[in-house]
């Protein structure tokens, strides 16, 4: 009976300690709390393609005709920009040895001096039939100018995905 009185002692603070640690507080916010503290950014307008002067993978936050230019890229937009009131967002895949990749910048929120830009990056499957080409992948949105200064990669790796139209 002794043994058994035990048994039940601990098997009660068992059940006390594991009822409490499940109670745990946290701060973390997840991307949709995140969000809700962002403000959207309206996108202008939006230029998907190939250039072959964006050979490596980046995220940039253009605010000058000569930065655009720098770039060697001053075509990627297909329209003046005028950077007194707008800036453009650049998201580059680099050299990709076949079709398929493409990238797609799909919403942008500012928090603070940080410009949260979502988008997808698609790669084909290993297994698809994709045209043996140098490709240079590039999305730029154009957006009102926010002051911001930074960028935050909010960008999701996809594959074998149709290209945004």
């Amino acid at each position: 009976m002794h043994t058994t009185t035990k048994h039940i002692v601990a098997l009660i603070v068992m059940l006390s300690l594991s009822v409490f640690s499940g109670c745990e507080a946290t701060t973390q916010r997840t991307p949709y709390q995140t969000m809700d503290l962002a403000q959207p950014v309206d996108i202008l307008n939006t230029v998907v393609g190939g250039h072959p002067s964006l050979t490596q993978p980046d995220l940039k936050l253009i605010t000058s005709q000569a930065q655009l230019q720098a770039l060697g890229a001053g075509d990627i937009i297909g329209r003046d920009v005028n950077f007194n009131n707008e800036s453009i967002v650049l998201a580059t895949l680099g050299e990709m040895p076949t079709s398929g990749y493409w990238i797609n910048i799909t919403t942008v929120y500012q928090e603070g001096d940080t410009l949260q830009i979502y988008g997808q990056a698609n790669r084909p499957s290993a297994d698809a039939m994709a045209g043996q080409v140098l490709t240079y992948p590039y999305c730029a949105v154009v957006i009102p100018n926010t002051g911001a200064t930074m960028l935050g990669d909010q960008i999701q790796s996809v594959q074998n995905q149709d290209p945004p139209m």
